[in-house]
């Protein structure tokens, strides 16, 4: 019987060489579950083709995952807390193999959407216990170590899955097709699995119960946020889901400060350093992701590379990610990493402007590695800075507000860059009608507004 931890462990700062392989298994998972997001986008085209499908239909391939996930994170963090982090990431990990085994044999679009549901809810229950492992069994350096390398996965998982999509597509192993793009996981699943069970020690918070009416409440609260935007409606239709999103919000408030055991405790939302840490994170992570969205529309329908090409493109900054996300582990690299992220995407939007449409890939090689850097400086010490002070007991329910942030901030990035875009633009993007001066003048835009979300973030990361 595996004893309960209760108090993180001190002896050197961790968990000594087996901490060390345990924190390797949570890695593979936390690159498991972030590739699979990243490798689909690249085979919806061929999804579609292969199954028949709707646009509809394959849009809620990739929204289906993106918003289970998302709505499942805080209550997923606070299972962990209640039953034990170790036993749910286990519970998470097979729960992922198994769906994305049932995703790679899917005969239909429903049936596939279903997987991904269920892919996106495996996700929420394995991946904030990933967080809270790393808090609960790391202190001091090598907790800083442990969060650049979870900033090193988060890196590589977004660039590797864009080139191996288009690489699996390319190869087809076994006349797979699309289908290999899920079965991936399965041998990365199963090596986390087996390190895991016999390396990650079992800690929990206070025993309690499942807050379920706050559960239900944020559950309701985050699909009339997160659906519009991810199934790209208008804005009407957005702004109708905010408000909705707002309301249920206000509720849940008001439910959780009357609960005894709340799914959000409310004294983690008194931390003015929380607050602003989780501030941060919609910034930062709003404008990554809808620079990669305009940057992704302008390599493939505005110079006109192929996906495996434009991947190629993303791949310095994806290394840069990486690398530094293992060097920034002082708060210091934050400001640091924000004046180099504005500074690469000026020299992208200076590259835009200036440079021929035969020549601009291989200019903004410089200008990517230059904002992949920034951004690694910035990603681990932020969630350090976002964790910092947080009681043991509500680890996992501070790990699912923290990811629920960053999911957040994606899809609000991918709607609010992504139609600034198209509004620029003045066409649909990927439409024949758009030509590459329109594409200069659209990237230029919605560059323009993520180098201001630099800003900000360098605004609110900078201690006062």
């Amino acid at each position: 019987m595996t004893a309960v931890i209760t108090q993180p462990p001190r002896t050197a700062g961790g968990f000594g060489t087996r901490g060390r392989v345990a924190l390797v298994a949570v890695l593979l998972a936390t690159f498991m579950g972030l590739l699979d997001a990243s490798i689909v986008t690249v085979a919806v085209p061929s999804i579609q083709r292969g199954l028949n499908a709707s646009f509809g239909e394959v849009q809620f391939v990739s929204a289906g995952y993106t918003l289970a996930y998302a709505v499942g994170l805080v209550t997923g963090g606070r299972l962990g807390d209640l039953y034990g982090r170790r036993r749910m990431f286990l519970v998470g990990v097979v729960l992922f193999v198994l769906a994305s085994l049932v995703c790679a044999a899917a005969p239909s679009a429903a049936a596939l959407i279903g997987a991904r549901v269920l892919q996106g809810l495996s996700a929420a229950v394995m991946l904030p216990q990933v967080l809270s492992i790393i808090q609960h069994g790391f202190t001091g350096p090598a907790r800083a170590t442990a969060l650049g390398c979870y900033g090193a996965t988060v890196g590589l998982a977004s660039i590797t899955g864009q080139v191996a999509g288009g690489a699996l597509l390319a190869w087809n192993p076994f006349d797979l097709g699309w289908r290999s793009a899920f079965l991936v996981n399965v041998p990365i699943g199963a090596l986390a699995l087996a390190i895991a069970a016999r390396t990650v020690p079992e800690s929990r918070g206070t025993r309690a119960r499942l807050d379920l009416p706050g559960a239900g409440l944020l559950a309701l609260a985050l699909v009339a946020l997160l659906l519009p935007p991810v199934q790209g409606q208008g804005l009407r239709t957005v702004a109708g889901g905010l408000a909705a999103a707002v309301a249920a919000l206000a509720l849940f408030a008001l439910v959780e400060r009357r609960q005894v055991d709340p799914l959000v405790p409310m004294r983690l939302l008194a931390q003015r350093r929380m607050v602003r840490g989780l501030l941060t994170v919609l910034a930062f992570y709003a404008g990554n992701a809808g620079f990669l969205l305009l940057l992704a529309y302008h390599l493939q329908s505005g110079i006109g590379l192929d996906p495996m090409g434009s991947g190629l493109v993303f791949t310095p900054l994806g290394i840069a990610f990486a690398v530094t996300s293992l060097m920034g582990r002082r708060r210091s690299s934050l400001v640091c990493g924000t004046i180099l992220m504005a500074i690469g995407l000026a020299g992208v939007l200076t590259v835009v402007l200036a440079a021929p449409e035969a020549g601009q890939a291989g200019w903004l090689l410089p200008a990517l590695t230059l904002s992949g850097t920034g951004q690694g400086l910035v990603a681990a010490p932020l969630i350090g800075k976002v964790l910092a002070g947080v009681d043991p007991a509500d680890a996992g329910a501070a790990s699912g507000v923290l990811l629920t942030a960053t999911q957040v901030a994606n899809a609000a990035g991918v709607a609010l860059i992504g139609g600034l875009f198209a509004h620029a633009l003045g066409a649909a993007p990927g439409s024949p009608a758009a030509s590459f001066p329109d594409y200069v003048h659209a990237t230029a835009v919605t560059t323009t507004a993520v180098l201001a979300l630099a800003v900000i973030t360098g605004f609110l990361v900078h201690e006062r």
